[in-house]
């Protein structure tokens, strides 16, 4: 037999279509790592209320993941929301609105006498208006804020994970261009930084959000006084607790502001209220009572009026989904 032709002998070597040689090689698996799972970059998040509505985005600051506090009892997710804020991990950006009251100086402004005709009592410095009760408690009609400091996300195994179940702490800078006095919009260009923690923690059984912050406001208007503020909020919807237990089904809002310039109480509030869950429905009827004291010397110049009412109750029904 003659030896083979170099042709031949290439021709054998070569590798055939469809083998493995032929193919694109293909990618391993990574090996597993201890690291925790990278977090999202870029998260929309939004609200929707019928006092307090927004939407913004969180933006992380690190790789890591955030940590997972929906077994944590409440006073543990404080503590770690506070050792982690010193080493920021978030930066969220986010526009609000304040519905109610922003729909209360309309119809003032646009209806002032069918506003009147809310009036309830005397004329004089003991008249209460429903609408005042209804939108009190808002300072401002909306704002613009940027947030940077630790985040904890709330999660249970068998139940969707939702966007909103977050918890912050850290620093808070707001800005807005208008300001809101005995539901009248005035032009004020105005700022506050302040220090807050803040969460939703919204599960199939029970629904908890808390606000707690310390603050300066500074007015572009020279007729509002600059102030400082501490406040706090909590509110707790439970579907499986006692309905009179003392802090299940409970919200509570306390808030002072004092004058920067000698330390005199402006303005106090003081609110408190009960849920009233219906499980069949999956709802809840709400109402909040409560009092606002404002000190006339909170406002000055063209807007200083010694027979504002200093006393404003409030009444806030509400339905929570």
């Amino acid at each position: 037999m003659p030896p083979p032709r170099l042709s031949e002998m290439a021709l054998a070597a070569a590798p055939q279509a469809g083998t493995e040689e032929t193919r694109a090689p293909r990618e391993e698996p990574p090996a597993p790592s201890n690291l925790p799972t990278p977090a999202s970059r870029l998260a929309l998040h939004y609200e929707l209320d019928a006092y307090y509505s927004n939407v913004g985005v969180d933006i992380a600051l690190g790789d890591l993941a955030e940590p997972n506090g929906g077994y944590l009892e409440e006073t543990e997710v404080y503590r770690r929301l506070f050792n982690d804020s010193f080493r920021p991990r978030l930066l969220l950006l986010e526009a609000s609105v304040n519905p109610l009251p922003v729909l209360g100086t309309w119809y003032k402004r646009e209806h002032p006498n069918g506003y009147e005709d809310y009036d309830l009592g005397s004329s004089g410095g003991n008249r209460f208006n429903f609408i005042d009760g209804v939108t009190a408690g808002f300072q401002e009609p909306w704002a613009i804020s940027a947030f940077i400091g630790s985040s904890m996300k709330f999660s249970r195994e068998g139940e969707d994970e939702k966007q909103g179940n977050r918890g912050y702490m850290g620093y808070l800078l707001s800005c807005g261009n208008q300001h809101i006095h005995n539901n009248v919009l005035i032009d004020d260009d105005w700022c506050e930084l302040e220090w807050k923690l803040k969460g939703e923690r919204t599960f199939r059984e029970e629904e908890l959000s808390w606000s707690f912050r310390v603050g300066l406001k500074e007015h572009g208007n020279p007729d509002i006084r600059d102030l400082f503020y501490l406040g706090l909020r909590r509110t707790n919807l439970s579907y499986t607790s006692a309905l009179l237990s003392f802090l299940n089904n409970a919200n509570v809002e306390f808030m002072a502001e004092f004058a920067r310039d000698d330390g005199h109480l402006m303005r106090q509030q003081v609110i408190v209220g009960r849920n009233f869950p219906l499980p069949r429905y999956r709802i809840a009827l709400a109402l909040d009572l409560g009092v606002i004291y404002e000190n006339s010397r909170k406002y000055t110049g063209r807007l200083a009026d010694p027979d504002a009412d200093e006393w404003t109750f409030v009444f806030r029904p509400n339905i929570k989904f």
